[in-house]
């Protein structure tokens, strides 16, 4: 019994640090292009019926 309980805790631990390196090494990507820019909608044509 006592090593299915080590084994429970060894496991529960190494998701535990698994789990924080995930969120510690997530680096979020800087943005492409200018965002501060707005540019008007090309011109669209008037659909035929």
């Amino acid at each position: 019994m006592f090593r299915s309980t080590l084994l429970k805790a060894i496991v529960a631990i190494a998701i535990l640090v698994g789990g924080i390196v995930v969120v510690i090494k997530d680096e979020p990507a800087a943005p492409t292009g200018d965002i501060n820019s707005i540019e008007p909608l090309p011109a669209q044509d008037s659909p035929d019926r």
